[in-house]
């Protein structure tokens, strides 16, 4: 994932950081990154790993990363638990993301560094967090009035500190679907790139506007997350589907297509307005 990231950061594009729930929506990211010879990040959220495990998540995803014909890292996103990071790492995952924010920021420092130590020392990379990235059904008022922010001057000491690989700062955006337009604060996000510390990363990517987007990228994020578009997406096809051919009760095959194409229109989307395609 670090490499990935700092040359989009070099280059001036996003990587897409999809969240895949299982193999047909996996199979659909990695077709579309070949189609467009862009680079991908497949990440894995703590629901999908509740059903498969670790181990058993990596036996899925690793055949597909290491066959695909363009760069793809498999990331494990959001995960309050150090211990369970750690057995992803051992389970094979080259990149995981310790979210420690909503701890005390001294122990979020404290839990992170010791998780990215023991990445390190493993050749795995650690995406923190700092600040508070919240539900988008939260208030969005709370949200646009600052509540959680991060200052510049927390963000070098915390990326100083855990020395973090790839930073998810607070700077307005949410997680879920919008009920407002947000606020982001491009220049923090400027400020913070500035540093040279560690690529940024942007959580709550669905529902953000193309324009946001394009900032975002502008002012130098280089790892954008969007997960619930794609969910939303793959139960859309499959609802869809099953509606228009209500008799047709023993393809589930044409069900799964149905659910893959509907995924791979999100994922053509965004790898287009990241200006990732044709990077490899």
């Amino acid at each position: 994932m670090k490499e990935m990231l700092l040359a989009a950061q070099r280059d001036g594009y996003g990587v897409g950081a999809f969240n895949i729930v299982n193999e047909q929506t996996a199979r659909a990211c990695i077709a579309l990154a070949e189609e467009m010879r862009a680079p991908m990040l497949l990440q894995t959220s703590m629901v999908p790993l509740s059903v498969y495990g670790p181990e058993g998540m990596m036996d899925l995803l690793r055949p597909l990363a290491e066959k695909a014909r363009v760069p793809v890292a498999v990331h494990l996103d959001h995960c309050t638990d150090p211990d369970f990071v750690k057995r992803c790492i051992d389970a094979g995952f080259t990149s995981v993301m310790m979210d420690a924010s909503k701890l005390p920021p001294e122990e979020n420092i404290a839990v992170t560094r010791d998780v990215v130590d023991y990445a390190h020392a493993r050749g795995a990379v650690v995406e923190g967090e700092l600040g508070a990235i919240v539900k988008a059904k939260d208030d969005l008022a709370a949200r646009q009035s600052g509540e959680g922010a991060v200052s510049l001057e927390a963000a070098r000491d915390y990326m100083a500190r855990t020395g973090v690989d790839a930073f998810a700062p607070a700077v307005g955006t949410a997680h879920g679907l919008y009920r407002g337009e947000p606020k982001l604060n491009f220049e923090l996000v400027r400020a913070i790139v500035a540093l040279g510390m560690a690529p940024l990363v942007v959580h709550g990517g669905t529902g953000l506007s193309d324009e946001n987007f394009r900032k975002l990228i502008a002012a130098g994020a280089s790892k954008i997350n969007i997960s619930t578009a794609i969910k939303i997406a793959y139960y859309e096809g499959i609802a869809g589907y099953i509606q228009a051919h209500p008799d047709e009760k023993e393809q589930p095959l044409a069900i799964d297509q149905a659910a893959i194409a509907a995924v791979q229109d999100v994922v053509r989307r965004h790898i287009a307005l990241f200006g990732t395609a044709h990077r490899v």
